[in-house]
């Protein structure tokens, strides 16, 4: 018999905080995980069905904004998972 193994994600959990903000407020988006013997391929954030920001570790470079109305990413202060945005 032969034995499977599976890779993948672990213990995703996401994090907004505030959980609420007026328009212009600030708000930090977080997204903790736990890779299981894979690579990270992509962390995207969307709103609704549209994407505003994506971090690909192998693409040049990784962390890519897109223009978006009302979302100001703050480049300065962006991480992997992690995005500041007003």
């Amino acid at each position: 018999m032969a034995s499977v193994a599976s890779t993948g994600l672990r213990n995703l959990s996401l994090s907004i905080k505030p959980p609420w903000v007026r328009r212009g407020q600030e708000a930090q988006l977080h997204c903790q995980y736990e890779m299981e013997g894979a690579p990270l391929y992509s962390v995207k954030w969307y709103r609704g069905t549209l994407e505003f920001y994506r971090y690909s570790p192998f693409e040049n470079p990784p962390a890519k904004i897109f223009p978006f109305t009302g979302i100001k990413v703050d480049q300065k202060r962006l991480k992997e998972a992690s995005i500041r945005w007003q």
